[in-house]
This record gives C-alpha cells, sequence and structure tokens, in this order.
C-alpha cells in the first residue's frame, strides 16, 4: 500500500510528501531523549549492555539505509548521552555543561553524570534513578568505538550506491519491494529489496554501475532470522564488502543461500547484500 492509503485516526494519510527529499527520518533530535538514553529507559533492566548498543545501531541503521533525508541527532554515532535527562533547554549554564557534553575522546558517553532536573523529569524518576545507579548500563570505550566504527560503516554502505538514495517517488515505486510481509511473516524482520535496470535493455533505467539489486534485513529480534523469501530465489547476493570487512563480527555471520532464496542474519544486526554487475 502507498502511504497515501494509510490513515491515521483522525483519517489523515501518513504518506503526504511528493518527493523523497520532502522526507526528513530520524529516530533522535535535540527535543527528548538521546537514542541511547530512549533504549535504556525502554528496554528490560536485565538487557546487557552490549545489547542495548546493538539495539541503538539497529535504530541508526534504519535511517542510514531508507529513502529521503537521513537525521542523525549529533552524538548518536558515539552512543551519546544526556542521563537519561529530557530537554536541555532553559537548564541553565551548568545543568547544560553536566548533561549535555559530548565526549569525543570516546572515554565516555556521558551517562550517569547526575539526575536530570525536577521540571521535565520527575515523572519518570522511579525509572530513571535505579538505571542512572546501576553500573552495569554504562557503555565502556570499546561500545563506543564499536558503535562509531559501525555509523562510518552505515554512511560508506549508503554512498555506495546511488539506489539507496533515489530522487524521485516514481523511482521508489518502481524500485523498492518489501518482502516477509502478509500471514505467515516472521515478526521482528524487516525486508527490503532495490532493484535497477540495465544499459541496453528495455525496463527501469540504470543508475548503479556496480550493483545491479541490493536487499537489507534488518533483525531487531533478540535472536537470529532465517526467512525464506521465494521472490528473491536464484540471484548472486553476496554480503555487501563494507560489512565483509565490519569490526562487526556477527554480521559477518550473515548469510544467503540462492536455491531457496533463504537469508539468515544473527541477532539484532541490520545485513546488507548486494549482487555486483556481470556475476553469473
Amino acid at each position: 500500500m502507498k502511504g497515501s492509503e494509510v490513515l491515521t485516526n483522525d483519517g489523515m494519510p501518513v504518506g503526504y510528501a511528493l518527493s523523497p527529499a520532502e522526507t526528513v527520518n530520524y529516530v533522535s533530535a535535540h527535543d527528548n531523549e538521546t537514542l541511547f538514553d530512549i533504549v535504556s529507559l525502554k528496554t528490560p533492566v536485565e538487557l546487557t549492555v552490549d545489547d542495548r548498543c546493538r539495539i541503538n545501531h539497529l535504530a541508526s541503521s534504519i535511517i542510514a539505509l531508507s529513502q529521503g533525508v537521513p537525521f542523525f541527532h549529533a552524538g548518536d554515532e558515539i552512543l551519546r548521552s544526556k542521563s537519561l535527562d529530557r530537554v536541555l533547554y532553559n537548564s541553565g549554564s551548568p545543568v547544560i555543561g553536566l548533561t549535555g557534553w559530548l565526549d569525543i575522546s570516546y572515554e565516555t558517553n556521558n551517562w550517569g553524570v547526575g539526575l536530570p532536573l525536577r521540571e521535565k523529569n520527575e515523572n519518570n524518576w522511579p525509572l530513571i534513578k535505579p538505571r542512572l545507579a546501576n553500573p552495569s548500563f554504562k557503555p565502556e570505550k570499546r561500545h563506543i568505538l564499536a558503535a562509531l566504527n559501525n555509523f562510518v560503516d552505515l554512511l560508506k554502505i549508503r554512498y555506495s550506491s546511488p539506489l539507496f538514495r533515489l530522487e524521485t517517488t516514481n523511482s521508489i515505486q518502481e524500485r523498492v519491494r518489501f518482502h516477509n510481509t502478509g500471514p505467515s511473516w516472521v515478526r521482528g524482520a524487516i525486508i527490503m529489496s532495490i532493484e535497477d535496470g540495465h544499459d541496453g535493455k528495455p525496463g527501469i533505467t540504470q543508475l548503479d554501475p556496480i550493483y545491479s539489486y541490493i536487499v537489507v534485513v534488518f533483525n531487531a529480534c533478540p535472536s537470529e532470522v532465517s526467512i525464506e523469501v521465494p521472490a528473491l530465489r536464484s540471484r548472486a547476493l553476496e554480503l555487501h564488502p563494507v560489512q565483509l570487512k565490519s569490526v562487526d563480527e556477527l554480521v559477518k555471520k550473515s548469510t544467503y543461500e540462492a536455491v531457496a532464496g533463504r537469508f539468515t542474519v544473527p541477532q539484532r544486526t541490520t545485513a546488507v547484500f548486494v549482487e555486483v554487475r556481470g556475476t553469473p
């Protein structure tokens, strides 16, 4: 369905832009909690900081690999925290200097430096206090550096193909498809394909000189998923070269089996598969 055909409770369409350049996609901004903070606030207390960092990266990957304009809040790439403060506006210089800090030495993400001000955060204090006091919530330098490396990988992947940056509504509707839908869908996984044309052949125009087909699998599940997509059988797909060299060992375990059209992706991981032109 088109976004214009999906209505909100008050009858307004959820899709209203005429061009992908008019859609600015984000998961966090200057208002409300940072991405790391909202993940820490909403996930179960017993979840490990490793898992929270993977969720952080997964959220950023959806923005980085979607059509339209990606918007990233400063510090998302280094797990920035405001110690669960919702809004720093008008909080005064001492507070802003404490909780609004970005540590570009990567030694800390600023988690747990103090209790957020009463005015805008008191309702959440029962949730906030035990989390800030729990040392297991605080990421180490290795987590911050891994997040940064993974974020850079996402940018490299986005700019490795114009297929991630389609310029017209018509191009998106012609080329982008979503699989793992319908009554037999596997919950927690999104599978998106982007198709390119071939010079000298009828059909859609060729945009990418390197890749003729791209498949992105977002697995938000806490466990590995293995999904067969009949429409994607017998393709020459392989893991994106950026992810083959990634510091993230989990993403390297993502596989595609052409005969069955089966994608296997580890927990809380985004895997990008590409079909190189000229591959038999």
